[in-house]
């Protein structure tokens, strides 16, 4: 065990310290002590003790760590203070301060860690290991920008759920690990969008279900007072929740983020520069270690181009996370966006004014449609990945009963924006207010809940792009497409290869193909998961338009035409090169 700054050679007082630093690291979701060992892409953690005598613990000193890999790369990175390292203390009171840091090398890291003021500091050492690895960072998919990938190179479909339950980091954690986030792992779902984690507001929604609240005092600070009134214990609540989904590798994007005052919390605006940078630096320090943040956001529904608030913030966070976890702002109207912006690297989408301006026209007439979803997430397509963060026919909570959407409408909302190359989330329980883990009302996992329906039809799609198409390959590509509904008709294409067809109602279509036979094919329902063969085809080129003079015309190559097996369904058609 390596000395803290404050250690004196009595070796009873060494006794103590060390005592208390193996008691204060103990029980820590994916953590290691110091001169431990921990999983590759898992959080090292280790604390160190501070007595010096600080009017404001949070801001008059910081503790700097440069960590060094086997292969010689130096991270510089910072930690943070704890208070008593068990969610107590504050500004005026505590003595602990934590490192975090996860490893992306295996074999021996070096750390050394020093105080502004010029306190002492010390160094040590861990192991990262490939026993108990994690899969690392969702990132962009660097070959196909479509699609998400752990580390940018190893594509990962996500199986995403809205969680909703605000309060529910004040109940106790085994109970909602064992009756919200083991079913739904259960069920194969390795994404959530949640509203815990930055915890700002609305702590009333938690699982009634479940049991009573241990506290719903889980503000993570006042009003614009974030470096005099931080909570301690609500980031250890934060923690623990995101730790135990860090150890089972499912990615977590936080929905409400950073900015409360969309639902009557604290304000970002409220905050001075200072101290927006101090809490950027002190959330980078505490969350970015956990691999599973996918990723950072500033609220729903805002411009996206504001440098004091969401721009700000997404440059202030690329600043200061050197592990480069996903960053965004959700836009509800993409017809008009800023995706684009260096500062963000996905696009968090809603389906909002793709066809009309006037409100309550679009919301009963389009909200709920797949060709909306469609588009939306079209649009949002700025060479980054595209997550339907709010589809509206894609929530039973809150839309469904707004928009007068069905299950047929989230099922085929489902497969139009998966057709359009992007994710995204859904939920089948059905209140903001009373909300519920088991029962009719709370998730789609039991025979009480109608929309377990609802939750065979994601799986099915989860199966097709995992199973029978190499998804991380496929491109939005409906304009080879000819002889169709474009509002019911959507298709995801690698040329020559591999076709993914989505037909609602069983719409006929045509295709064009590559040159070649395609025999591998097969056409799916899209309600029951049924196969049925689809037979040999001959493709005669793709569609590629390009521009003529003014006395030449256009020559397109023969189109395929299917017929699905029927009308009464939604089909899925999946044409394969032999041996594909």
């Amino acid at each position: 065990m390596n000395q803290t700054p404050s250690l004196r050679a009595e070796n009873v007082g060494a006794a103590i310290i060390v005592a208390c630093l193996l008691l204060f690291g103990a029980g820590l979701p994916g953590s290691a002590a110091a001169d431990d060992s921990v999983g590759n892409y898992r959080v090292f953690e280790h604390q160190v003790v501070n007595r010096g005598d600080y009017g404001n613990r949070f801001t008059d000193v910081e503790l700097l760590v440069d960590y060094t890999a086997p292969s010689g790369k130096v991270w510089a990175f910072r930690g943070f203070f704890d208070g008593d390292g068990k969610g107590g203390g504050g500004p005026s009171s505590g003595n602990v301060w934590k490192m975090r840091f996860m490893p992306d090398e295996v074999g021996t890291w070096r750390y050394a860690w020093r105080w502004s003021d010029g306190t002492k500091g010390g160094s040590g050492s861990f192991e990262s290991t490939s026993t108990g690895a994690g899969p690392g960072i969702i990132k962009a998919y660097a070959q196909n920008p479509h699609w998400f990938a752990y580390n940018g190179t190893d594509p990962v479909w996500l199986k995403s759920y809205y969680e909703t339950g605000h309060g529910s980091i004040g109940q106790d954690l085994g109970w909602v690990a064992k009756n919200v986030y083991q079913p739904l792992l259960d069920h194969g779902y390795n994404h959530l969008q949640v509203n815990w984690l930055m915890s700002l507001c609305c702590f009333q929604q938690y699982y009634l279900d479940g049991p009573e609240p241990e506290t719903l005092d889980l503000a993570l600070y006042e009003n614009g007072e974030v470096t005099t009134t931080m909570n301690l214990d609500v980031w250890r609540r934060m923690e623990r929740h995101l730790g135990w989904l860090n150890d089972r590798d499912v990615g977590v994007h936080m929905f409400l983020g950073f900015d409360g005052s969309r639902n009557d919390g604290p304000r970002w605006e409220d905050l001075d520069d200072a101290e927006k940078e101090f809490y950027v630096k002190y959330a980078v320090a505490r969350l970015a270690p956990y691999a599973n943040l996918a990723g950072w956001n500033f609220v729903w529904e805002v411009e996206g181009s504001r440098e004091t608030h969401e721009l700000g913030l997404a440059r202030l966070i690329a600043k200061y996370d050197v592990f480069g976890h996903l960053r965004t702002y959700e836009d509800e109207m993409p017809r008009e966006n800023h995706w684009h912006e260096d500062a963000y690297t996905f696009a968090s989408t809603e389906n909002h004014h793709i066809v009309a301006p006037d409100s309550l026209l679009e919301r009963y007439n389009y909200r709920r449609t797949p060709w909306t979803h469609y588009m939306a997430s079209l649009l949002s397509y700025a060479g980054k990945p595209v997550y339907m963060s709010e589809g509206n026919a894609l929530w039973r909570r809150y839309w469904h009963q707004r928009a007068g959407a069905t299950q047929d409408d989230l099922r085929q909302a489902a497969w139009a924006t998966t057709l359009a190359g992007a994710s995204f989330n859904w939920n089948g329980h059905s209140s903001e207010y009373q909300l519920m883990a088991g029962g009719p009302d709370g998730l789609p996992f039991n025979d009480e809940n109608a929309f377990t329906a609802s939750e065979a039809y994601v799986e099915i799609l989860t199966r097709v792009m995992n199973d029978e198409v190499e998804f991380f390959k496929l491109t939005p590509q409906s304009n080879q497409l000819t002889k169709h509904d474009p509002f019911r008709v959507f298709a995801l294409v690698e040329e020559g290869r591999q076709y993914l067809v989505f037909s609602m109602h069983g719409e006929p279509f045509s295709l064009f193909l590559g040159d070649g036979e395609y025999t591998n094919n097969v056409w799916i329902d899209a309600k029951t998961g049924a196969q049925r063969p689809a037979g040999t085809v001959t493709g005669h080129g793709a569609l590629a338009i390009t521009p003529k003079g003014d006395n030449e015309r256009d020559t397109w190559p023969a189109s395929v035409a299917f017929e699905p097996p029927s009308r009464d369904t939604d089909w899925v058609l999946v044409v394969r090169r032999a041996g594909d």
